[in-house]
């Protein structure tokens, strides 16, 4: 049963960033044609789908901060959460090291490997 919850949480995890990350580059090679609505629902419906798919198995959590949540509020014990972690963990990174290798270098580090970042541009600064 772990190895099942193990795949799904990891597959699950997987799809949400390729997708994800994949929507982002996929919008700045476009030249930002898609916009921002076009990578939320990328990012939502991946979701959706994930979560649909995994809920049976194993919650659909795809997420460490839900699985966290969920053993603080002591839905689930510490070796399922570490199992739903280092699956999510495992999902993530493979997600990251297949957009490395099928994304021009360039457009990965323009789009910070999708990773949130403060929109200088727009006037926003940190103080």
């Amino acid at each position: 049963m772990k190895t099942q919850i193990f795949l799904a949480e990891l597959i699950g995890t997987f799809a949400l960033i390729f997708v994800g990350v994949g929507a982002i580059a996929a919008d700045f090679m476009l030249e930002g044609s898609s916009g921002l609505v076009g990578i939320a629902l990328a990012h939502g419906l991946v979701i959706a789908v994930m979560v649909s798919a995994t809920a049976a198995v194993s919650g659909g959590h795809i997420n460490p901060a839900v699985t966290f949540g969920l053993f603080v509020v002591k839905r689930i014990g510490l070796t399922d959460a570490v199992t739903y972690v280092v699956a999510q963990c495992t999902g993530a990174i493979l997600a990251a090291g297949l957009l490395w290798l099928a994304l021009p270098a360039e457009v990965l580090s323009k789009i910070s490997m999708g990773a949130p970042a403060i929109n200088v541009d727009a006037g926003v600064t940190v103080t």
